[in-house]
């Protein structure tokens, strides 16, 4: 056991999480630019006039979170869904002008946060740390896909 709950991991880990979000929001916020966008705009600039069916099949997010994203992307002018005449359901996804001026402000943005974030830290710090969270996250991905079994003869009352 760790000797107190600011040296656990996950205690860790959440405070680096919430500072850094902190931090990006602060800085995409002047650009109308939320950091749950940053998935479905990185696609778009990449791909845009898709279905909401493409970019669900190429983002790793529920259908009713795509659709609430796509919603406040709309409504802060960095999206146009536009109708399919000849199927009403689909809409075709579009980047508006301020959604793609918004591509070099934003990665600059990410940029700097990025600096501010690997200060101090050398490249094989910075590669050591990618490894590693790359290995424990493929961890809890297999973690989570495998079935869990129970043996009964194991469980006691």
């Amino acid at each position: 056991m760790e000797d107190s709950n600011n040296d656990l991991f996950y205690c860790q880990l959440s405070r680096f999480h919430r500072l850094y979000d902190r931090a990006l929001r602060s800085r995409l916020a002047p650009y109308d630019v939320n950091p749950g966008y940053l998935a479905v705009l990185q696609h778009l600039w990449l791909a845009d006039d898709v279905t909401q069916t493409e970019l669900k099949g190429q983002l790793d997010v529920e259908q009713a979170t795509l659709s609430n994203t796509l919603r406040r992307m709309e409504r802060d002018g960095l999206i146009l869904r536009t109708p399919n005449p000849e199927d009403r359901r689909h809409h075709a996804i579009t980047l508006t002008e301020k959604g793609r001026t918004s591509h070099r402000l934003v990665v600059e943005a990410i940029e700097d946060l990025r600096r501010t974030v690997h200060q101090g830290l050398t490249v094989n710090d910075r590669r050591y740390f990618k490894r590693i969270m790359r290995q424990m996250t493929d961890q809890l991905e297999d973690d989570l896909t495998e079935p869990l079994f129970v043996l009964l003869d194991e469980v006691t009352e």
